[in-house]
């Protein structure tokens, strides 16, 4: 009997620890679980629509363009489009499976009012580039909202840049882009217009500007910035701009009155903006050129136009927008996945790697 006692409260001492030892895995502690627990909390927000099948999106637009062709309007319209983009589509790329369904135009009072019914989501503005129809344009935007999973509204301000004729006239790429700067230089009052009324909006922006897009919208914000007196935009994304160095890093302070951080990405492989060169006598802001204040990304690594391919498209690819979706978190550029400092290189800050 005198045995029973230790025994007794050897096996109770026992099963008191396994009863109250962590069960496995262990969840971890301190930063990390801070974290994890505030991105469960979090995630709704970040990610209330999966888009993982097929969808349709809904793309707003403001355009100072004749829908059917290159020709300016005036005063701009305004409406929606319903682009059905297929679950099979591959990322970055638009095809024929991609569906325009109804679309309708209404006064820029009912565009800002479905803006603000997605007000706490914000609204992604996309201003596309040189010889883009407008239905590509529609394309294009629902393609980069969906490839983002934007939770948010998509507005697509377009303006003319079709091809500017006939036959001849289509084979003709300089005609063609003299065409299309003309009607870029002819654009620009109309989108400072809408971007003064948008400015007024209690909504979170950001943009995405491509190629020649650069041409109308940054002369339209400039001219905006000497009169506001708020910022609107809290990215500003400048994909492969054609647009001139020099010009842009002289105005540089304006365009951050209005803007709380800017993202140039440029590659030295993109032949398009070779020619773009070649037409200007100079080279352009989207072959890379370092400016302070700006985060100059150089994504030469990942863009391979190959033999045949203009290089200037990437905007719309992978890697891209995995380094835009941390950009509209907010995220630094050092700490974003896959971007590595240059160093003291005069052409950009940081690489994306490949």
């Amino acid at each position: 009997m005198r045995f029973i006692a230790p025994v007794i409260l050897t096996l109770t001492v026992f099963l008191f620890a396994c009863s109250s030892a962590p069960k496995y895995p262990v969840e971890p502690s301190g930063i990390l679980n801070t974290a994890r627990e505030t991105i469960a909390r979090d995630r709704s927000l970040l990610f209330g629509e999966s888009y993982s099948g097929t969808r349709e999106i809904k793309v707003r637009f403001a355009t100072n363009r004749d829908q059917e062709s290159a020709r300016p309007i005036a005063p701009p319209t305004f409406g929606e489009a319903i682009i059905t983009v297929p679950e099979s589509h591959q990322v970055g790329t638009i095809s024929s499976a991609f569906i325009r369904g109804e679309t309708r135009t209404y006064t820029f009072d009912e565009l800002k009012t479905g803006l603000l019914s997605s007000r706490e989501w914000g609204t992604l503005l996309f201003v596309h580039g040189f010889n883009v129809d407008f239905n590509e344009a529609l394309f294009r935007s629902a393609q980069i909202a969906y490839d983002l999973k934007f939770q948010g509204s998509i507005l697509l301000l377009s303006w003319p840049a079709g091809k500017s004729g006939g036959f001849f006239e289509k084979n003709l790429i300089n005609k063609t882009y003299e065409s299309n700067q003309r009607n870029a230089q002819q654009s620009i009052d109309s989108f400072e217009s809408i971007f003064q009324e948008l400015s007024l909006l209690p909504i979170p922006f950001q943009m995405i500007v491509h190629s020649m897009g650069h041409q109308v919208a940054i002369p339209a914000m400039l001219k905006l910035s000497s009169r506001l007196e708020h910022g609107f935009l809290q990215e500003l994304v400048l994909n492969a701009p054609d647009y001139d160095p020099e010009e842009f890093g002289t105005n540089i302070a304006s365009l951050s009155k209005l803007v709380k951080r800017i993202t140039v990405y440029c590659s030295q492989k993109d032949n398009a903006l070779l020619a773009s060169k070649a037409f200007h006598g100079k080279k352009r802001l989207g072959a890379c050129a370092r400016h302070d204040g700006v985060d100059v990304v150089n994504v030469s690594e990942v863009d391979d136009p190959g033999l045949t391919g203009l290089g200037h498209g990437y905007y719309s690819s992978r890697p891209i927008l995995t380094d835009l979706a941390q950009v509209f978190l907010g995220v630094e550029a050092e700490k974003r996945l896959f971007i590595r400092k240059s160093g003291n290189s005069e052409s950009e800050h940081y690489f994306l790697r490949r």
